[in-house]
């Protein structure tokens, strides 16, 4: 297709778009999010030098690694609840720890990964999601909803792979409990990672990520690996980065919990770099499993220093990503 052609079916289909509100909301995400990605893209290759602003290191494709995560939740969306969280899933609320307060009647589950800002609103908007509950129903005594998100945001799938990580060219990435995949999805279009793998439980979720995989065409890299990570220890001491997202508390009583975790301190190589959110202090400071934390793992300070990560609204998103490294593993 030459250049007058796509311009011209291009103004096409965006007659197609339903409503005026739409189309504006179109051209809204086309401004903010398309076109300063190529600019930037753009700029880098002229000047043959990458920019002092950010560059996002979008190892695959010809479109911003921001545009295909857009579209691969555009498609996740379609597949699952509006919550996320599947019919053959059991959500156990905390009952310790830093979510112990939290119950079905004051929070919410809300995916990240699926719903930015922008769409939290709309779903507000349209009546379909609530920021308030009533404490004593029928008074104007109400307190706003926690919401609670069991993937990583688009912001903190790039904050981690583009810098709290060195780049991974040729290693292995696993993610534990990757559900719908998000991490899969930002480690593929972020790193250079050979390998990167989604360890998940539930049948359905693998299902979803299996069709994602198929659909974008990521299983050059991406594989979904289906049960009990218990089970798979010789796979999970082969990974050189382990990704732990809010993966054990909302699924699992404390007692499986610790048998979760030594599990991993038994497993996990020396050398091997661990993601954590929240932090490792925070995961295991109200579970009696055991593990000497100092002696297991050490801090790991983020390696791309040159970007002011933390700014603004952000701050929450990275300030929760926790990274250490094994020093003493299997």
């Amino acid at each position: 297709m030459d250049l007058e052609t796509a311009k011209s079916q291009f103004m096409n289909f965006s007659q197609t778009i339903a409503s005026d509100a739409d189309r504006f909301h179109f051209f809204s995400w086309l401004s903010k999010e398309v076109l300063p990605e190529f600019e930037q893209q753009a700029g880098a290759l002229h000047s043959g030098s990458p920019s002092k602003d950010r560059i996002r290191r979008n190892s695959e494709g010809v479109l911003p690694a921001t545009v295909m995560l857009d579209k691969i939740a555009g498609d996740i969306r379609a597949r699952v609840p509006l919550e996320a969280v599947m019919p053959t899933e059991t959500i156990i609320h905390p009952t310790t720890g830093e979510d112990s307060t939290l119950n079905s009647v004051n929070s919410v589950h809300l995916d990240a990964f699926l719903y930015d800002e922008d769409g939290e609103e709309a779903l507000v908007q349209e009546g379909l999601l609530a920021r308030s509950y009533c404490q004593d129903c029928g008074s104007r005594n109400i307190e706003d909803l926690t919401f609670i998100t069991h993937s990583c945001s688009k912001e903190r799938l790039e904050f981690i792979f583009c810098g709290l990580l060195p780049p991974l060219d040729g290693k292995t990435v696993i993610d534990i409990g990757s559900r719908i995949g998000a991490v899969l999805y930002g480690a593929y279009y972020y790193s250079k990672a050979a390998k990167i793998i989604g360890v998940e439980m539930n049948s359905e979720l693998c299902r979803v990520q299996g069709e994602m995989v198929e659909m974008h065409k990521l299983s050059d890299r991406v594989s979904v690996v289906e049960g009990d990570m218990c089970n798979m220890a010789g796979l999970i001491r082969t990974g050189d980065v382990i990704l732990l997202n809010n993966v054990f508390d909302w699924f699992m009583l404390p007692q499986i919990q610790i048998k979760m975790w030594q599990f991993l301190r038994t497993t996990l190589a020396t050398g091997c770099l661990i993601v954590s959110i929240p932090s490792l202090e925070a995961s295991l400071g109200h579970l009696n499993t055991g593990i000497d934390l100092a002696a297991w793992v050490r801090p790991v300070e983020i390696f791309d220093k040159s970007v002011q990560w933390e700014q603004g609204d952000s701050q929450v998103e990275t300030s929760e990503v926790c990274l250490y490294q094994v020093i003493q593993g299997s």
